[in-house]
């Protein structure tokens, strides 16, 4: 995947959350909680492209690792 191609992904991910939580209300925006969840949202994005791509996922110390296998 291109980079270009990793950032849509990532943009439509976080469109969706940020969907489901104007209509939800649950998480206040610009938070602490907020942020937390748009970075799990980012991780599980990488982690699906990666599952796609190499059928695994980079994790080190319990954070995923990107950018090691075809951009991800």
């Amino acid at each position: 995947m291109t980079k270009g191609e990793i950032e849509f992904a990532e943009r439509q991910a976080l469109n969706l959350f940020d969907d489901w939580n104007d209509s939800t209300g649950i998480i206040q925006k610009f938070t602490s909680y907020y942020h937390e969840a748009q970075a799990c949202i980012i991780d599980a994005v990488h982690c699906g492209i990666q599952m796609a791509i190499n059928n695994k996922i980079n994790i080190k110390d319990g954070n995923v690792i990107k950018g090691k296998n075809n951009g991800t």
